[in-house]
């Protein structure tokens, strides 16, 4: 009678390491699967972010070269009133007002941050995720037969994860 006690005592035993480990093996592969998708959002994100910084950076440099070839033009204009003769002056007009209508009509006028739009980024996580564990995950159940007679259900544990949103 010892001995039958002692061998269900070492059997339930060997039955609760082998669940463990299989618990653990499917936790490590869930794990594993959300890590390799939190990877690919983080790629992602990081290409999005490259994408638009670099539309940011390429209008701003457009703006600075049309903002340096006017404060060249104003310059040029400057200097011609102060040390050119009026005679120098006339003969210069008709270019310096292409060159002012020029910089006046640049595309980079039509260009403008409106045009670039504004950008917002957003996360939306799953919240199937978190109602779904218990079919994903698994759940641990005890089946008693005691005299002659399965009791089911004796012991259910489900394992839920609770998910707080930001």
């Amino acid at each position: 009678m010892l001995e039958r006690l002692e061998e269900e005592k070492n059997d339930f035993s060997e039955q609760v390491d082998k669940t463990a480990v299989k618990i653990n093996e499917k936790a490590d592969h869930l794990k594993q699967m959300i890590d390799d998708h939190r990877e690919k959002l983080i790629n992602e994100l990081s290409s999005m972010k490259g994408e638009r910084m670099k539309e940011i950076e390429n209008l701003r440099e457009e703006i600075e070269r049309h903002l340096v070839s006017m404060e060249n033009y104003k310059k040029h204009v400057d200097e011609l009133r102060e040390k050119g003769t009026a005679c120098d002056i006339a003969r210069a007009a008709s270019g310096l007002h292409d060159k002012a209508n020029e910089l006046l009509t640049a595309d980079v006028n039509r260009r403008t941050l409106a045009d670039l739009g504004h950008s917002h980024v957003t996360f939306t996580s799953s919240h199937s995720v978190a109602s779904d564990v218990i079919s994903s995950f698994g759940q641990l159940r005890l089946n008693a037969i005691k005299k002659g007679e399965l009791l089911s259900n004796c012991f259910t544990h489900s394992f839920r994860i609770h998910m707080i949103s930001v």
